[in-house]
């Protein structure tokens, strides 16, 4: 991945592999101006603390805070053969989830299956009928998405691997019934943030705001260890994104409003909202 600097501090994100390091218990994203926010300047600790897991709060009228995620998770998977990445999909099937990489040109082909993979969670029903004899089997998503965490586990003691994730939205809990239900949320937080820590790594969670109950959005937020915050306002004719980190525990991070649009030629430009 190639980074051009300008003036007015603009990150363009390019094409190719990205810098990321776990040496130091911290993870760059590959995007040079927000990893510059995730640290204390003039300080080679830049970065996320390996083990977080990141809550992205987003409205469900914009793309952006996904195609951002889907970003800096293919910048992990380009960087090394020693990174993998899991990206469980469950609002849309593969074919668009790769139409979103192919639409900027971002080359996931390359490193499908190699150091990026793709779990299947959009055509899973809410329970299965395997045999007449054995009857119908509910078939929890909570269940399916703690096997794929010991799944990822399982590849990080065994292989040795950076391992990484990506759970595209969190609105299964209403049809697991995990939205309502606050104490069974409240254990499902607990065991999958225990499990994380152990891993390292960075995992996200995209929610959408608005969507769950109040009290479940919140006790998903106070869980997480990290929080990207993205909004989207009209001004006049323009639609604008911003993003900011609400919270990131384990790092000295920046504090501030950052303008997030789409460029043709590279995909994002990142710049302060102050310097627009």
């Amino acid at each position: 991945m190639s980074f051009n600097n300008t003036r007015g501090n603009i990150e363009r994100i390019g094409k190719v592999g990205a810098e990321s390091t776990v040496s130091t218990g911290l993870i760059k994203t590959g995007i040079r101006s927000l990893d510059q926010k995730l640290g204390m300047e003039m300080s080679a600790r830049q970065g996320i603390p390996s083990g977080s897991v990141i809550v992205v709060s987003y409205p469900a009228s914009s793309v952006i805070p996904l195609l951002f995620v889907q970003r800096i998770v293919l910048n992990w998977a380009q960087k090394t053969d020693l990174n993998r990445v899991f990206y469980v999909h469950s609002s849309k099937p593969f074919e668009l989830v790769k139409q979103s990489y192919t639409a900027y040109n971002w080359d996931i082909m390359s490193v499908k299956d190699k150091s990026f993979f793709f779990e299947n969670m959009y055509d899973m029903a809410s329970s299965t009928t395997t045999s007449l004899k054995i009857g119908r089997i509910e078939v929890k998503r909570r269940t399916y998405i703690k096997r794929i965490i010991e799944k990822i586990l399982h590849v990080k003691e065994t292989q040795k691997k950076n391992c990484f994730s990506v759970f595209d939205d969190l609105l299964w809990l209403k049809e697991d019934q995990l939205d309502d239900d606050h104490n069974a949320l409240i254990s499902f937080m607990k065991e999958i943030i225990q499990m994380f820590s152990k891993m390292g790594g960075v995992h996200f969670f995209l929610l959408p705001q608005n969507i769950l109950n109040p009290v479940a959005e919140q006790i998903i937020l106070n869980y997480a260890q990290g929080i990207f915050h993205f909004t989207r306002d009209r001004i006049g004719s323009r639609l604008r994104d911003t993003f900011s980190i609400s919270k990131l525990m384990g790092v000295a991070y920046i504090s501030e409003v950052l303008d997030v649009s789409p460029s043709e030629e590279e995909g994002f430009k990142i710049e302060s909202t102050s310097k627009i």
